[in-house]
């Protein structure tokens, strides 16, 4: 009896043994499965590849993005960071510099509402997204903010976001929608609010007001807001 419990004794000591072997087998196993992230800033798309290639680790470009300081097709920034623990085959997520870009957000704080639009098309740049506010100190239609600020790189074709001054608080109304109106109607309407008009034509200045003359576009748009000493512009043709 005594050597039938001796045995089932010795049998769980190794069987304690051997799950103890096994966990130290399997950390060790897992310790070195698991890789530190290199720093990878400034290092060029296809050294990083190699080198993430060796650890084991996946790449994938998140975004590529103009940089007025990193070169082209160099790591502006990485996920995960450098140092971090990660295990082979898990992936790092980059962000690639296009390099410097041509386009760049112009200054335009401080200039008049409609040349801030002339600045923006001139540079291949869209029609700025605008917001109006009122201001005592900043005189009206002048840009008081912009975003992104002066210099920020751009993709062609990229739009600046600008605050303009309605001036100093008073009566303002919501420019309405003339485009597709009779040429006559649409200014006798912007007439009756007590707005200043002013009618252009492309095909010829004789006839503006004809009847049979349609509004082909106006500014501002309609929903902006304007106030009561406010210009209307209109373009019309046939």
């Amino acid at each position: 009896m005594n050597r039938i419990f001796k045995g089932i004794g010795i049998f769980f000591v190794l069987v304690a043994v051997g799950a103890a072997s096994a966990v130290v087998v399997i950390t060790i196993l897992l310790r070195q499965e698991e890789v530190r992230v290199p720093d990878l800033a400034g290092l060029d798309i296809v050294t990083v590849v190699e080198t993430l290639s060796q650890q084991g680790l996946q790449v994938k470009v998140d975004r590529r993005e103009p940089n007025q300081s990193v070169p082209k097709d160099s790591i502006i920034s990485q996920n995960p960071a450098p140092g971090t623990g990660i295990k082979k085959g898990r992936t790092v997520r980059l962000v690639v510099s296009q390099g410097p870009s041509e386009f760049a957000a112009p200054r335009l704080m401080g200039e008049q509402y409609r040349k801030a639009e002339f600045i923006l098309r001139q540079g291949g740049l869209l029609p700025p997204d605008v917001a109006w506010a009122w201001s005592d100190k900043i005189e009206r239609n002048m840009v008081m903010a912009q975003d992104p600020p002066p210099g920020t790189p751009l993709e062609q074709g990229g739009r600046v976001g600008i605050l303009v001054s309605l001036g100093k608080k008073g009566h303002l109304y919501v420019t309405p929608k003339l485009v597709g109106r009779r040429a006559d109607e649409a200014v006798r309407f912007v007439d009756r609010m007590g707005l200043q008009h002013r009618v252009t034509s492309r095909q010829s200045p004789t006839g503006l007001l004809d009847g049979n003359r349609l509004v082909t576009a106006q500014h501002p748009l309609p929903g902006y807001p304007l106030p009561s000493d406010g210009l209307v512009e209109l373009e019309v043709g046939r």
